[in-house]
């Protein structure tokens, strides 16, 4: 009987739940081998879905059309006011007023990073102001971070993209101390543990660029150092994708019957609905 009902229904397929489930296990297994045989990528791929099925809540991204929800904690936070004590500050030059108060008015003005947020290690990122109007209001700024020592004082600003790059930059920090960047000149994860910057390509198994060619778009990373990209094909459409780092488990793949679960449930929403309106 739950079989038949879920065939009747428009919209709900036993066979594309099922298709579901083996394409999300298949991504792991392909993403595995071709990053053994390629040796570019340690990391896991586990196809999320659909980028219009996707919502991210808070901590989880969700599969509307499943139902299956993938963990993604990010537990950053804001700086206490102990914590905005000290940081780094910069000699930032002065964009001048017209005459006749050009002579007369400063070159340069003594700005302080604008802290975003901090993890558990003391980094913190944030942008730092390098060129100021009179006012003081920002013109151009530079995206990077800092780090606090248990006494209270923080390293040098230490740049990842500059301006005019950084206007459009997107940046997201993890409690694995790992900075990931996009801008226009690249999409890069900075790992703060060894110092190296990667690309984002190098992290993408080249079965799965090759499907999906063109810069994939980063949705974050979480406290584990989990990334999520959406990625484009122009012939089957936005697919989501999580890549786990080496040593890590994958989201576990969801089990046939929990769909059938959530399809089920789908199901007797459309059959009741359509009962009604036919009462």
């Amino acid at each position: 009987m739950l079989t038949r009902s879920m065939r009747k229904t428009p919209g709900i397929s036993l066979g594309r739940t099922i298709l579901l489930v083996a394409r999300q296990a298949l991504a792991i297994g392909v993403c595995v081998v071709a990053a053994g045989r390629a040796g570019a990528s340690p990391y896991i791929v586990t196809d999320l879905g659909r980028v219009s099925d996707m919502q991210q809540n808070g901590q989880s991204f969700d599969n509307t059309k499943t139902g299956v929800s993938y963990a993604f904690p990010n537990t950053l936070r804001n700086l206490t006011d102990a914590e905005m004590a000290n940081l780094p500050t910069y000699s930032a030059t002065m964009r001048q007023p017209p005459p006749p108060n050009w002579d007369n008015s400063p070159s340069t003005k003594i700005v302080t990073m604008n802290a975003w947020r901090i993890n558990d290690s003391g980094t913190v990122i944030g942008t730092l102001d390098k060129v100021v109007d009179r006012f003081g209001n920002p013109v151009n700024s530079d995206v990077g971070y800092t780090v606090r020592s248990p006494d209270g004082t923080y390293s040098p600003f230490v740049t990842l993209s500059a301006y005019p790059a950084s206007a459009s930059a997107h940046y997201y920090l993890s409690q694995a101390n790992q900075i990931l960047i996009t801008d226009p000149t690249a999409t890069r994860l900075v790992d703060l543990n060894t110092g190296r910057s990667t690309s984002i390509d190098q992290l993408i198994p080249q079965q799965l660029l090759q499907n999906y060619p063109g810069i994939p778009f980063v949705q974050g990373i979480d406290d584990r150092g989990d990334i999520v990209i959406y990625a484009d094909n122009q012939y089957t459409g936005s697919e989501a994708f999580m890549l786990t780092p080496p040593g890590l488990d994958p989201p576990p793949v969801p089990e046939p019957s929990t769909l059938l679960i959530f399809a089920a449930a789908g199901a007797l929403v459309v059959r009741t609905a359509r009962r009604r309106r036919l009462a």
